[in-house]
């Protein structure tokens, strides 16, 4: 079943416009281990909004990293880093089509092969020697 919600322990706001989910985890890196980052996208034009959820792993790189970042510079934009809330979580979008069975079948595609006359082939068995030891 896919996950229809990322929860992450770290929150991250006034991300700079074009900012990536990979970029995000490469903010992060140095502090610990990057288990996820995922930005929160528009649902109907998909684009980033400038914040996300990060989930940094132990639990002590992820106080650090919100002691180094928080207020950072990051473009243009000081950026807000702290703790996420228990209940925050950010909907992936699926994409259009997932999940739904299709009502109409498509029809079977056709492939012409152009016929090759056949070749002879022969396959011979043979027995192993026996060694005498």
């Amino acid at each position: 079943m896919r996950q229809d919600k990322f929860r992450g322990n770290l929150f991250v706001a006034n991300l700079p416009k074009g900012f990536t989910d990979a970029e995000l985890a490469a903010l992060f890196d140095p502090f610990g281990i990057v288990v996820s980052a995922f930005l929160a996208r528009d649902a109907t034009t998909g684009e980033p909004k400038g914040h996300g959820l990060v989930n940094v792993a132990p639990e002590k790189a992820a106080k650090a990293a919100v002691a180094a970042l928080n207020g950072s510079r990051v473009g243009d934009r000081a950026i807000e880093v702290r703790m996420a809330d228990p209940e925050m979580s950010i909907t992936i979008p699926r994409p259009r089509g997932a999940g739904r069975r299709s009502v109409q079948a498509h029809p079977p595609v056709v492939v012409e092969a152009a016929v090759q006359p056949r070749r002879q082939v022969i396959v011979e068995y043979r027995k192993p020697r026996r060694t005498m030891a």
